[in-house]
């Protein structure tokens, strides 16, 4: 009987010392994934574990001052406010991302920095993290370097920060035109000259009433991010509504392949010019291949820019497709000086340049060179009280214009020279700018019967009167590709038209609409 307890007991106490090693190991530590912790801003209380609605958490400082870890779900209380930042530890990882949302309904939870903090929630050196459903807030009476949300890296990779159906307004930043202001607003992205980022998304967001901007990424130090070696890559900015922003929409830098689409935007560049100086509601500078597509831009305002897009300087081969821009005080388009190999096609603009006098701009900013840009087969509506503004302001024969519908329903001014030269035009269809003043071997002066072109509204579905009519004389006259000169770098002329038909190169006609 005592051997047997010896040998009982033996086994015990191994087991008990396998059992400490074990729980020592690194494994151990990190194999707990998939815990929920909730927080209720009202009957909270963080002395509770948080791992049940009835025993949550109360304070974001409880919250900052967790590691959590890979499969970690934060729950805020559905319609709760919190004042302060938010400034969680920790990181998920690519089958285990943790994941910030609400419970107890489907209203937003409400975190207020009032203006108080320089960044409402901050996500610093973290990785895998997903963030849904908060209202976002950081107003104040005085300008200030504010943020609603910031994504910072201090020198390493950073991967996978999703940001979705937020809600971030009223922020108080500046208005500077400076970096002091264009580092404030909704959501920024920075870095240093050391850091990359990858699998970037803001989806289904809206950001209003925000000082300066919208959304933008940025690097302390960009004299590495050179053509060809851009730090931040898979950047998605999708269907989020983007409105009255002091000054900016969205500025991209440092991107490879950067993805804006499905976005309304509107009333941005909307403070005092005096304050904010220049701005743009979509733009990118020193990137790489930035798609701005299916995004529906308006009421930008002012002529200081006041565009609804941009390629800027040291952006290289931008492509503007199968937008919407209406009513945008400045213009369409600008193509900064070194900007280079721009493709603007199958897109809509109607009654922009009011202020700005312009729908496309090639302004001179650095070593008095033109931007290069191929525009085709958008169409470019403008209506009486438009007689004064240009297509073309300053382009060089390194932008090339094909075939484009130009329709002015008064008298329209074709370009604004620069040194005796213009742009390249061929192949375009001109209603409502006389002949005499156009250079175009294959141009179509005359009526292109587009079906009702000045009746529009907001939406894509408002565009139906840009179609053509069936009896237009334009139909099928358009130019092939091996008709247009410039580095067309793209492999094809598009799939389809601005409002979604096949495109059918043997019928292929001038215009962003394409008969079936």
């Amino acid at each position: 009987m005592k051997t047997k307890t010896f040998t009982l007991l033996l086994l015990c106490l191994q087991f008990s010392v396998f059992a400490c090693k074990k729980a020592d190991t690194p494994e151990v530590t990190n194999a707990r994934k998939g815990s929920t912790f909730y927080v209720d801003a009202k009957n909270g209380d963080d002395n509770n574990n948080g791992k049940t609605p009835a025993k949550a958490w109360k304070s974001l400082q409880k919250i900052n001052g967790y590691q959590f870890m890979a499969g970690d779900s934060l729950l805020f209380k559905a319609g709760d406010r919190w004042a302060g930042q938010l400034t969680p530890k920790g990181s998920g990882d690519a089958a285990n991302p943790i994941v910030v949302s609400v419970y107890n309904g489907t209203k937003k939870a409400l975190l207020d920095g009032e203006g108080k903090v320089s960044e409402v929630l901050k996500l610093e050196d973290v990785d895998y993290w997903e963030v849904n459903h908060l209202e976002i807030t950081n107003n104040a009476t005085t300008i200030g370097s504010r943020l609603g949300v910031l994504v910072k890296d201090n020198g390493a990779s950073r991967k996978h920060i999703h940001l979705k159906n937020l809600y971030i307004h009223d922020i108080m930043g500046d208005y500077s035109f400076e970096m002091k202001g264009k580092n404030t607003g909704g959501i920024g992205i920075i870095g240093t000259a050391e850091s990359k980022f990858d699998d970037i998304l803001i989806e289904d967001c809206e950001i209003a009433n925000v000082v300066r901007l919208g959304i933008f990424t940025n690097l302390t130090d960009g004299k590495k991010a050179v053509k060809g070696n851009r730090p931040i890559t898979n950047l998605v900015i999708r269907r989020n509504k983007i409105h009255h922003c002091a000054g900016d929409g969205v500025i991209v830098r440092y991107t490879y392949r950067a993805l804006v689409e499905h976005n309304e935007v509107w009333e941005t560049h909307n403070a005092d010019e005096e304050l904010v100086r220049y701005g743009v509601a979509l733009w990118c500078r020193s990137t790489d291949e930035t798609i701005f597509q299916y995004n529906e831009v308006y009421n930008t305002r002012g002529g200081k820019d006041g565009q609804a897009f941009d390629a800027d300087e040291d952006a290289y081969r931008t492509l503007i497709q199968y937008n919407y821009s209406h009513d945008n005080e400045g213009g369409f388009v600008l193509i900064t000086s070194t900007s280079e190999d721009a493709i603007v096609r199958h897109n809509v603009s109607v009654n922009d340049g009011i202020k700005g006098l312009h729908v496309f701009d090639f302004p001179v900013w650095a070593n008095h060179v033109r931007g290069t840009a191929i525009a085709h087969n958008n169409t470019i509506v403008l209506n009486k009280a438009h007689e004064a503004v240009v297509i073309a302001d300053e382009a060089l024969n390194t932008s090339k214009f094909y075939n484009n519908i130009f329709y002015h329903e008064g008298q329209g001014e074709l370009v604004v020279k620069s040194g005796g030269q213009t742009a390249v035009f061929n192949g375009n269809v001109y209603f409502g700018y006389e002949k005499f003043y156009v250079k175009d071997d294959k141009g179509i002066f005359t009526d292109p019967q587009l079906v009702s072109p000045l009746n529009y509204g907001k939406g894509f579905a408002s565009a139906i009167g840009l179609k053509l009519k069936a009896t237009s004389p334009i139909l099928n006259k358009a130019l092939a590709k091996n008709e247009m000169e410039g580095n067309y770098w793209l492999p094809d002329l598009g799939a389809k038209d601005f409002f979604g038909t096949a495109i059918n190169l043997s019928k292929f006609t001038p215009g962003a609409y394409q008969a079936k």
